[in-house]
């Protein structure tokens, strides 16, 4: 079962890692701006 991972899966792999910080950064993002909105800072 040692097999070379290829060089499409990297990139993938690499792909839905970035995708998953970008989404939880902008989920973040929205919950602390209706946060603030909601306490009035805004």
């Amino acid at each position: 079962m040692e097999q070379e991972i290829t060089f499409g899966t990297k990139m993938l792999n690499l792909f839905l890692g970035i995708m998953v910080v970008v989404l939880i950064a902008i989920l973040l993002s929205v919950v602390g701006g209706l946060l603030l909105a909601a306490v009035g800072i805004i």
